[in-house]
């Protein structure tokens, strides 16, 4: 069983690779291809500011991604649970799920374009 995973891990991973230099968009700039050398101005301003509610979106998902990853053990560990291991899972993951919809019905999510910027070249900015 362990050769089977020792032969399908890299081939999966070459294929996601391959894929990705498939479809990935590339666009070279000049500065992007050079290395980088400190005292030297970059392509584009770094301290642009970022909005409260770019902020606010990471912070709401920190826990949601830290409870999803404490499952782990459980999965891990399914074949030796009993009845008691699977209710407190549903009971977790009821709590994670009653959470995500109070926080769609309170609307914490919802982005303003304001926040947005403005110009129109820029890709980071896109709704």
């Amino acid at each position: 069983m362990f050769l089977y995973y020792l032969i399908l891990a890299p081939i999966v991973a070459i294929l996601l690779i391959s894929i990705n230099v498939i479809l990935a968009p590339s666009n070279l700039y000049v500065d992007k291809t050079g290395p980088f050398e400190c005292g030297f101005t970059s392509y584009q301003q770094s301290r642009a500011a970022i909005s409260v509610a770019f902020i606010l979106v990471a912070i709401l998902f920190l826990p949601f991604d830290l409870e999803i990853s404490s499952i782990l053990p459980y999965v891990i560990s399914a074949y030796t649970n009993n009845l008691y291991g699977l209710i407190i899972l549903i009971i977790f993951l009821t709590l994670l799920v009653i959470a995500f919809v109070l926080e769609v019905l309170l609307q914490v999510l919802r982005i303003d374009r304001q926040y947005l910027k403005k110009d129109s070249d820029s890709e980071y900015y896109k709704v």
